[in-house]
């Protein structure tokens, strides 16, 4: 046995010892000529398709095989390198030196309409934008990203509390992930994440490689306009900088500026290879919500005249609350393997028409011929106009598109990590690493690494206590869990605390309630939701059972849904929160809610078709009376104020009485969203909700049935949503709806057309749901009515004209509401919105207007808007 061990000793000593010996490659620095290091540069080596990229140290290490290369380094302002290397038996030592670019000034005509040199190259590479994410039939490649991050600022608050904590504000956390990528044109997009490792932290559900998997060559980058979007122009200006010559091509140095600055757009230099109009490298930084991103990356030829990025570099900063910190990804990109469009060959002969006389027109792209406007432009090599060669690239992805069997799915991405890839040691990592880690980063990964696995043991074990843990613990029993009875079966317990309420007409109520799920497979499923309320001031309990059965997967599931029981309702059930409404009437004494009892049984249907078409159908029948308020507590007593009876205060039906009301309804919603377009992620189809409008018409019917139904009346209703760009400036939120009810409608109160009013100090998550100051029911109807909601998400328009205020992530909006009915005089709000006010909050200034006149003028304070964006 002893024997055994030593041997075991020995070997893994003499494979620890080997492994420099078997790795070969290149390794050493880069610098500038003062001995600087230069942080991420690039280098690569296009014979093998591979590379890396220096550290913040400007170090560097490439593993590849024995053999004589042309490496190139290059690193932004500086003149590239290109070196001959002979790599042998281990590594070969190779320290850079780089010169910074010296720029060339191109021979311009002075004249008062002349035109800077940088437009015709921004033209030329804009229209060939599509055409380079065209040019690949596929890829595949490894993509090796490291991330570090480190806290910059903590307010005086918190210091004490990470003192206690023992946490290290000076230390930094590093991230490191190796992902094997493919891509297939048009859309789909694989991930492998096969080895990812970080400094304390469970990286089990990361995607390490979100940041690099867009394109400057399309017209949004990270929420920003791309200086190659169609619209550049509208919010960029150019400006030629100089170029150089590098492997015999000229590449052009592009200063780009916002028109105005503030989020979605970027500022900083872009390089264009002349001729060839693609992306050489770029520098440039943007904001979102206040928060700065600076991109670096460098591209490279990996197959003939086709460039890829090679070395990519994020830069995350900012500051919440005084907390600031800063992460910075680096991505390196090697071993491509690329299969190039054979349809499009390199050479294009592209001509700016706004400068230059425009070429004669080929008659094939002018009648949508493809195929033969593909031949004459990329094999007899014609001269092609802009605007042609544009409409030429248009319609080859129009026709490609076509023979898809998902056209509206516009990209599909799948991402998967290895089962031991967070499992990978530190012996893996030194062989795979090619940039190397910094000694703040080597500092960082070593953490008492067993301190955190203990943590991690127990929050598993806390976590195993939640799921199948005991129900009548205290913590289960006033906050909830989820709790497995068996195979297939669960329950779901929302806890006691949050469903403890206060209304006027039950006073202090507490629900039972929860949802056991049965799940079959992930086609069928059965959700039976009980739920048991009693009243401590009315002294009455309430109970209510509702079964949900699914059939069909999720893009096209169906719910077959049954309920009933004797319950509680709101006259209108989306007035308002119960949470909300106990915090105004225990504080405030404002009972905005309204009460009425339903004994009940409903049956119901609805069925989606692939996210873009929605059935609904029911029919119930129902018992309404009235209740009364039986408390009038409240916390505090405000100014002798009393509560509001529970009846609705309504102009159309001053006299709401009832008891014993029958009502048998049945009901028919169809909603239609024709153009959306899909996302699809590891095979789950997301819906882009922005990009269609939605159509919806409902019908409901009261149907008078002798003894079993008082009611009678047909209720029509057409209604609209859709966001409408305003080109570069702002942005329209619409959403409207019209009714009406036929004849001479015989109903009860809570079978109105309700709308979404407001009388809190909270503004609406929804910017065009709601209106702003709005009665819950004085102005509900049982006639004709309209109602439209607009919201306008300006780019910039007074205090955001001031590039500060822009840049802090502050947006301003304005709003107006609409409603006429034959009650509400034509009833008008007009809002102003300073939006994502210290990145969290959005305060809106509302004028109410009545009869043209101003009736109210109120402040409603909310959560920003980018939340329920």
């Amino acid at each position: 046995m002893l024997m055994r061990f030593k041997l075991s000793i020995t070997a893994l000593l003499l494979y620890i010892i080997c492994i420099p010996l078997v790795a070969q490659g290149i390794k050493g620095s880069i610098k500038d000529i003062s001995g600087e290091a230069l942080p991420f540069a690039s280098i690569y080596v296009k014979a093998l398709g591979t590379g890396t990229s220096s550290n913040l140290e400007g170090n560097f290490s490439l593993n590849i095989p024995p053999g004589a290369y042309n490496v190139t380094f290059q690193f932004m302002g500086y003149t590239s390198q290109v070196r001959q290397v002979e790599v042998g038996q281990g590594f070969s030592t190779i320290n850079v030196v780089l010169t910074p670019q010296i720029y060339q000034l191109a021979e311009v005509v002075v004249s008062a309409n002349a035109e800077d040199p940088s437009y015709t190259i921004m033209r030329k590479a804009i229209t060939k934008a599509k055409y380079h994410l065209l040019q690949n039939d596929s890829y595949s490649a490894e993509v090796y990203v490291k991330g570090t991050g480190q806290l910059t600022q903590v307010p005086w608050f918190l210091k004490k509390t990470f003192e206690k904590e023992g946490v290290d504000t000076s230390q930094v956390f590093t991230s490191e992930s190796v992902s094997e990528i493919y891509f297939e044109r048009p859309n789909t997009f694989k991930e492998n994440v096969i080895s990812v490792r970080a400094s304390g932290q469970d990286m089990a559900n990361a995607n390490p490689n979100a940041y690099i998997n867009s394109s400057f060559y399309l017209p949004k980058v990270v929420n920003a306009i791309s200086p190659l979007s169609p619209s550049a122009f509208s919010y960029y200006r150019f400006e030629y900088q100089g170029s150089f010559m590098e492997g015999g091509v000229e590449i052009n140095k592009i200063k780009v500026t916002p028109r105005s600055n503030g989020d979605e757009v970027f500022t900083g230099e872009i390089y264009i290879r002349e001729n060839f109009w693609n992306i050489h490298s770029l520098d440039l930084t943007t904001s979102l919500y206040g928060f700065d991103i600076h991109v670096k990356q460098i591209y490279a030829p990996v197959n003939d005249d086709i460039w890829m990025p090679v070395t990519q570099q994020y830069d995350f900063s900012g500051k919440v609350f005084g907390l600031g910190g800063t992460y910075t990804y680096l991505a390196s990109v090697s071993n491509y393997k690329i299969v190039p469009n054979e349809d499009l060959g390199d050479a294009v002969i592209l001509v700016d028409e706004k400068i230059a006389p425009a070429p004669e027109e080929i008659q094939a792209i002018s009648n949508k011929n493809v195929e033969k406007g593909v031949q004459e432009v990329f094999e007899e090599e014609k001269e092609v106009s802009r605007k042609q060669f544009k409409k030429l690239m248009k319609e080859y992805e129009k026709a490609e598109l076509e023979q898809e069997e998902e056209p509206d799915v516009i990209s599909d991405y799948s991402f998967k990590m290895d089962t031991l890839a967070a499992r990978k040691d530190s012996i893996y990592w030194a062989r795979i690493r090619p940039v190397p880690l910094t000694t703040k980063e080597i500092q960082g990964y070593q953490r008492d690494d067993s301190v955190y696995v203990a943590e991690k043991v127990k929050r598993d074990a806390d976590s195993l206590v939640l799921r199948n843990g005991n129900p009548l613990r205290l913590n289960g029993l006033l906050f909830g869990g989820y709790y497995k009875l068996g195979e297939r079966l669960r329950y779901r317990f929302p806890g006691f605390l949050p469903q403890l309420q206060f209304n006027a007409v039950e006073g202090l109520n507490l629900t039972f309630t929860g949802n056991f799920e049965w799940r079959n497979d992930t086609t069928s499923r059965l959700k039976i939701y009980p739920s048991v309320r009693y009243g401590f001031a009315s002294d009455q309990l309430y109970g209510k059972v509702e079964s949900v059965f699914g059939v069909g997967n999720r893009v096209n599931r169906g719910n077959f849904r049954v309920s009933g029981g004797s319950y509680i309702e709101q006259f209108n059930p989306a007035a308002i929160g119960p949470f909300i409404n106990s915090i105004y009437t225990l504080l405030y004494r404002r009972n905005y809610m309204k009460l009425y009892e339903k004994d009940f049984v409903k049956v119901s249907f609805d069925k989606r078709f692939r996210y873009k078409y929605r059935l609904e159908t029911s029919i119930e029948w129902a018992n309404r009376s009235q209740l009364v308020n039986n408390s009038d507590f409240s916390i505090f007593d405000v100014e002798n104020r009393l509560l509001k009876l529970n009846r609705p205060n309504s102009l159309e039906t001053p006299n709401i009485d009832f008891n014993n009301n029958k009502a048998l309804i049945a009901s028919l919603t169809l909603t239609a969203k024709p153009w959306l377009k899909f996302r699809r992620y590891n095979g789950q189809l997301i819906p882009l909700e922005s990009s269609s409008p939605e159509i919806r018409f409902s019908y409901r019917k009261g149907i008078n049935a002798a003894f079993y139904s008082d009611v009678q009346f047909d209720h029509l209703e057409l209604g609209l949503k859709k966001d409408i760009a305003l080109g570069v400036r702002a942005v329209v939120d619409i959403d409207a709806e019209v009714g009406t009810f036929l004849g001479d409608p015989k109903l009860q109160f809570m079978d109105f057309k309700h709308f979404g009013g407001n009388r809190l100090g909270f503004a609406p998550i929804d910017v065009s749901g709601n209106f702003r100051a709005l009665d819950y029911y004085k102005y509900s109807t049982a006639g004709d009515y309209f109602s439209i909601r607009t919201h306008v998400r300006f780019r910039k328009l007074l205090f955001t004209q001031l590039p500060m205020v822009r840049l802090s992530g502050v947006k301003e909006n304005l709003f107006v509401n609409y409603l006429n009915t034959m009650t509400s005089d034509d009833y008008m709000e007009l809002g102003y919105t300073l939006d994502n006010v210290l990145r969290i909050l959005r305060i809106e200034f509302v004028q109410s207007l009545q009869g043209w006149e101003a009736r109210e003028f109120v402040i409603r304070i909310g959560v920003a808007s980018l939340f329920n964006n």
